[in-house]
């Protein structure tokens, strides 16, 4: 049953076996975020991400627009989940923002972050401790990079 709502977003950020998203009523109301992975390489991964990840969102949620950012420098296993992702939505509007920094937020990915679990405290016990050069990010970043997705649309 779908609520009365400002507008409902859904926004994702793509990555080769994984995508995090979050599900935003209006500019202020934070529903739902997350972050789905596939562990398993296969050829029918995009298949079994998208359609058993992704799809119990659409139809829980039945947000009023989708919207994602794939960058130019993306392999091969992102653009066949983004397609597939693209498949899935069919009548829901789907939008491709091309860059997500704008001056809303901050300088760095981090300081995006942490000022996006200022706007929403229910994320920013998520929000991990900033990454030295030589580690790898953690996959929860994820999540406040589909919230700066979401905030960039709606502005």
């Amino acid at each position: 049953m779908k609520h009365k709502s400002l507008f409902r977003t859904l926004a994702l950020d793509l990555h080769p076996r994984s995508f995090g998203y979050v599900v935003i009523d209006g500019p202020n109301k934070l529903l739902d975020w997350g972050v789905c992975r596939s562990y398993r390489k296969t050829k029918s991964h995009p298949k079994v991400l998208v359609g058993g990840r992704l799809h119990p969102l659409l139809s829980m949620w039945m947000p009023d627009v989708v919207v994602t950012q794939i960058g130019e420098r993306s392999g091969k296993d992102v653009r066949t989940l983004f397609r597939q992702v693209k498949k899935e939505v069919c009548r829901t509007p789907f939008l491709r923002i091309m860059d997500s920094r704008d001056r809303y937020f901050g300088r760095g990915k981090y300081e995006r972050a942490v000022e996006i679990a200022a706007r929403f405290p229910e994320i920013g016990w998520k929000l991990p401790l900033k990454r030295k050069p030589w580690e790898s990010e953690h996959y929860s970043m994820s999540i406040f990079t589909a919230a700066a997705l979401a905030l960039a649309y709606l502005h």
